[in-house]
C-alpha cells in the first residue's frame, strides 16, 4: 500500500481500540541458542549445516542484507493531532515502508542463487528471507494506533486495516520462502538439515494464522 493511499485512509476512517497485540513469534517458536549461538539481528537459529558458512559465499552478502533489514527500526505515530498523523503516514511511515521493502528485496536477489544451489545452502537462505519478510509483516502488524484516534473507533480500524493490509503480501511471501525451506529440507539425506526442516515448519505454522480467511 501506497503512503499516499495510508493517508487517505487514515483520513477517511482508522481509531484506536487497543492495537492488536503482534504474536510474540520468538517465544512461540522456542527460538534458542542451538549450541553455537548463531543469530541474526538477536534471532537464534538452529545450527549451520555442515560447510556451511555465514560469512563466505554464497550466503555472506544475502545474510547481510536480511540482517540489514530485519535491525530496521519501526517508526512510532506522532502524539499529535490527526492531521501531524497524516504528515507521518504520508511521510516518516511511507519512507520506511519504502525503504525497508528495498533493503528486503535486495536481500531476495542476493538469497536467490543459495535458494537454488545445494540443499544446505538453500534451506538456510530460504529461512533467512521468511524472516526479513514476516518480521517486515510482524512490525507492520504491531505499529500502534495513533492516538489522535483515540476517540474515533472507526478511524481506529481503518488504519488497522491499513496495516494488515500492507502487511498481508509481506506474509505470503514468507509463507513461500518458509515452505520452499521445509521442502528441500524434508528431500535432502543430510542430518544437519533437520533442525532447519523443524524451524521452516514452526515458522510456516506461525505465519498460516497472520492470513485472513
Amino acid at each position: 500500500m501506497s503512503a499516499a493511499a495510508l493517508a487517505l485512509l487514515l483520513a477517511a476512517c482508522g481509531g484506536r481500540p487497543p492495537p492488536t497485540a503482534p504474536p510474540p513469534l520468538d517465544e512461540e517458536l522456542g527460538e534458542e541458542a542451538d549450541g553455537d549461538g548463531l543469530r541474526i539481528a538477536g534471532i537464534a537459529l538452529p545450527r549451520l549445516p555442515l560447510e556451511v558458512s555465514a560469512t563466505e559465499p554464497p550466503l555472506a552478502d544475502g545474510w547481510a542484507r536480511a540482517e540489514a533489514a530485519l535491525t530496521m527500526p519501526t517508526p512510532r505515530p506522532p502524539e499529535g493531532e490527526a492531521w501531524e498523523v497524516e504528515g507521518w503516514a504520508d511521510g516518516e511511515l511511507g519512507d520506511w515502508m519504502r525503504r525497508r521493502a528495498e533493503v528486503v528485496g535486495a536481500a531476495q536477489r542476493a538469497l536467490e542463487p543459495a535458494r537454488e544451489g545445494r540443499p544446505e545452502h538453500s534451506v538456510v537462505a530460504s529461512l533467512l528471507l521468511g524472516l526479513a519478510y514476516s518480521r517486515f509483516a510482524l512490525d507492520l502488524r504491531g505499529i500502534e494506533t495513533p492516538l489522535a484516534f483515540s476517540n474515533d473507533p472507526e478511524r481506529a480500524q481503518a488504519f488497522r486495516a491499513a496495516m494488515e493490509q500492507a502487511a498481508r503480501p509481506l506474509w505470503l511471501r514468507a509463507l513461500d520462502a518458509f515452505g520452499s525451506c521445509a521442502a528441500v529440507a524434508a528431500e535432502a539425506p543430510a542430518h544437519s538439515l533437520a533442525r532447519w526442516r523443524e524451524r521452516c515448519d514452526a515458522e510456516l505454522r506461525a505465519v498460516e494464522p497472520m492470513l485472513p480467511e
